[in-house]
């Protein structure tokens, strides 16, 4: 039985950076109460997530550490 590749991944920075662009000095999406200062995909790209997006978050340092397990103080 073989085991089909998985599909490649949708790399695509200029998007990255359009995003960035657009929501530059917006709230953090989860906590809204942090200005948001960083990209964050939903579905983490190690685990094959894509650069479009649908699948970027816009989040404060504490709540994207937070999505990685990670604990951050304030």
């Amino acid at each position: 039985m073989r085991i089909p590749k998985p599909r490649k991944r949708i790399k695509d920075v200029a998007a990255m950076r359009r995003f960035h662009l657009e929501m530059a000095g917006e709230p953090c999406e989860l906590c809204e109460l942090r200005p948001g200062n960083q990209i964050h995909h939903k579905i983490f790209r190690s685990q094959g997530g894509d650069d479009v997006p649908a699948n970027f978050q816009w989040l404060c340092n504490s709540c994207a550490s937070a999505q990685h397990g990670l604990t951050v103080s304030d």
